[in-house]
């Protein structure tokens, strides 16, 4: 009785090992995602604020002259990125077109040219920044999507988002109105 007894609680305590270490691994699956994709906008915890960018790329330098703009990065390999872009082409940036641009970082040329004519991002101020040298390099971001906010062309803001409509109404620009925050 004692030896079934034994082998019956052995028997036990290795099914309560497997079930904890499948949900082990299912916990560790499924939280990955929210992490990666934040709802709404969030602020960019590291970035170079108050850097004043030395020169603009010739397609976004009409941003560095506002008095509020935004500047959103964007890559060719995040799933949330192309989201944000299925976004912009659906026309979320009517009213402000003139005070948001778009960074897209890539690792060639073709992939960030590619990614703008495949969500229909032509008529928007971009600038293909390969390796994402422009903006690492400037304002140390490494993150996307990431909205970058500047007040005469000196870095104010760092925000990472997956609502268009959400940012601009946190970063002042909705409704086709520049606002200052």
């Amino acid at each position: 009785m004692t030896i079934v007894l034994a082998c019956a609680l052995l028997l036990l305590t290795a099914a309560v090992v497997v079930l904890f270490a499948m949900m082990g691994e299912l916990a560790t699956r499924t939280a990955a995602a929210p992490a990666a994709a934040p709802a709404g906008v969030s602020p960019l915890e590291e970035y170079r604020l108050g850097a004043v960018v030395d020169e603009w790329p010739e397609s976004l330098a009409v941003l560095g002259t506002g008095s509020r703009s935004v500047v959103l990065v964007l890559s060719t390999i995040c799933a949330s990125c192309a989201k944000v872009a299925g976004q912009l082409s659906e026309g979320a940036l009517a009213g402000v077109k003139g005070s948001v641009g778009i960074a897209i970082s890539c690792a060639e040329q073709a992939d960030g040219d590619e990614f703008v004519l495949r969500h229909g991002l032509t008529d928007l101020p971009h600038h293909v920044d390969v390796r994402g040298a422009w903006v690492a390099g400037s304002f140390s971001v490494t993150q996307s999507p990431t909205a970058l906010v500047f007040d005469d062309g000196v870095l104010t803001g760092g925000h990472l988002f997956t609502s268009v409509e959400e940012l601009l109404r946190e970063v002042g620009l909705t409704g086709g109105a520049r606002a200052v925050v």
